[in-house]
């Protein structure tokens, strides 16, 4: 096994780049047949199991890494396994609405990453309990940790945890309406992720910044934002234009968009968005019957 690969394999999910970090992941570990324990092969494993949680398989990625953990458990020196393991687990149990379990397994992870310095594995574990608490709609946890990730950062150093700091400051903002207070946070991010090209990354800031325009009622900087981010990731540009002529009321042509974005999540085989983008055409239907309602309300 190469030395760097699992490296190489981290450092392209992290650039949204999961075909190529599969590649790695699946080479390296067919060569040992996904046998052993130390821990060039566990990282191996969490990047394979964060490309099928991120292609919409949380619980097959979490009953993956409680397989791999009973028969190739991590030695107890071996603490980056171990924090890695509580880590990637509890995420799972988290993205599938297992909070209580998922906070449990993250804490554990947190003090052992905290106790050893690891300190890009322990903004690794921030940055999920931030999303975690996101979910939650506990917006204000989920921004301290994000402060909390954006001054780690500079001494971990690089692009990847700044720019996801300054995200997810900017997201927790979006989400509560502060469009204004928000805008700085999003646009500083996507320096950084434009900087090192994570497409994905970088069509997700665009499209943040279309609601933050959407929402101080400026819908043509919105169209513009998603436009910019289309190039970066055609499919969720599509679903954008969709939301903004959604919120126009405009809904047949929101529905065509949608429909198209569902088409190319198909083509490529990405469940999860395909679940959200139908859930958007079904919505944008019961728009349509709502107002058809209200126009013509039925007589008792």
């Amino acid at each position: 096994m190469e030395d760097f690969a699992d490296k190489q394999a981290r450092d392209l999910l992290r650039l949204d780049e999961l075909d190529g970090a599969s590649r790695i992941v699946e080479d390296e570990l067919g060569r040992v047949e996904d046998q052993g324990n130390n821990p060039e092969i566990w990282r191996l494993r969490f990047v394979r199991a964060e490309i099928m949680r991120l292609r919409g398989h949380a619980e097959e990625a979490l009953k993956y890494l409680e397989a791999r953990e009973s028969l190739y458990p991590p030695d107890a020196s071996d603490a980056e396994s171990l924090v890695g393991l509580l880590m990637h687990s509890g995420y799972c149990c988290g993205r599938l609405g297992r909070y209580q379990r998922s906070d449990l397994l993250l804490a554990e992870a947190e003090e052992k990453a905290g106790r050893f310095r690891l300190l890009e594995l322990l903004c690794e574990v921030y940055q999920r309990q931030a999303m975690i608490f996101f979910r939650q709609q506990d917006y204000s946890s989920s921004d301290r940790i994000s402060r909390t990730i954006l001054k780690l950062a500079e001494e971990v150093g690089g692009w990847y945890f700044r720019g996801n700091a300054l995200w997810g400051i900017g997201k927790n903002l979006m989400i509560q309406e502060h469009y204004r207070d928000a805008m700085p946070w999003l646009q500083e991010s996507l320096e950084v992720f434009e900087g090192v090209n994570a497409r994905l990354s970088v069509a997700t800031v665009w499209s943040e910044l279309a609601v933050c325009h959407l929402g101080l009622g400026d819908d043509e900087k919105a169209l513009g934002d998603i436009e910019a981010g289309a190039i970066h990731n055609y499919q969720v540009a599509l679903a954008n234009i969709g939301n903004v002529y959604l919120h126009r009321r405009d809904y047949l042509t929101a529905i065509s968009y949608y429909r198209q974005a569902v088409t190319f999540a198909r083509e490529i085989g990405d469940p999860l968005s395909t679940k959200k983008w139908t859930y958007n055409i079904n919505l944008a239907y019961a728009r349509i019957r709502q107002a058809v309602d209200e126009q013509h309300p039925r007589r008792a």
